[in-house]
Order: structure tokens, then sequence, then C-alpha cells
């Protein structure tokens, strides 16, 4: 019987790197606790309440309330994962130093990021986001 302790070396089952570049800043997107990732599943659930058809799209094209909720969604999701590593990205802060097509590519990022993580834990993801397998 051997005195040596079995140690359990669960570091090694963090993904790769992978980074995204905002304001200067380089954000890891690749390792998302479970807590937010958590968070994350359940906003995305109110983002698609108001994007899950095309009359949503339309509407939300055509701007107005809906167009405004969803931003906020977004950044608030995205803020999520900023805000942990760089405290002044929160969402106010992407909300008014990013454009449109920043704020979705960085939400497209962090949740396929997240998904391929859960996926890759095991985990079975119902509705991943487009270009994810399920």
């Amino acid at each position: 019987m051997s005195d040596k302790p079995i140690i359990h070396d669960l570091d090694i089952l963090r993904p790769k790197p992978e980074y995204v570049k905002l304001g200067g800043n380089d954000i890891d997107i690749s390792f998302i606790p479970s807590g937010i990732a958590l968070d994350i599943i359940n906003m995305r659930g109110e983002l698609e309440k108001l994007t899950g058809t095309p009359e949503k799209i339309k509407k939300i094209e055509r701007g107005g309330k809906e167009a405004g909720k969803t931003f906020e969604i977004t950044a608030e999701i995205c803020a999520k994962i900023t805000a942990v590593q760089y405290e002044e990205m929160d969402k106010d802060w992407l909300l008014r130093h990013t454009n449109v097509q920043q704020l979705q590519a960085l939400i497209e990022h962090i949740t396929q990021a997240m998904y391929k993580s859960l996926e890759a834990g095991g985990v079975e993801v119902k509705n991943p986001p487009e270009g994810q397998p399920n």
C-alpha cells in the first residue's frame, strides 16, 4: 500500500483558451463558471421569447421596445462574462461602448464557447445556437 496521495487533477478539464478582443481587453470566453453558464442559459430563454419567430424578428428590426429589450438582455448576458474579468465592462458599459455588430458577435462567441464546453463535458444541450451541433 502506497503512502502517496491520489490527486485528481480537474484543471485538465478546462477548455483551450479562446479570447475575444473588445475595448482593448482580451476577454477569455473559453472558461465560463457553472453559475454564470446557468444564468446565461436562463437569459437566452428570455431572449428566445423575444426573437423566436420570423414575425418577432421583423418587429425587432422595425425598432421599438422589443428591439431595446433585446439589446438590454444581450448586453446583460455578455456582461456576465466581461464584468467578471474587467469590472468596468458591465451591461451599461457594453451598451455605451459597442455597436450592434460587436454586441451580436460577442454574444455569438460567448454562447458558442459555452455550449462547446457543456457538450465536451457530456451535457446534452437542447436548442444550441446556430453553428453548434446538438
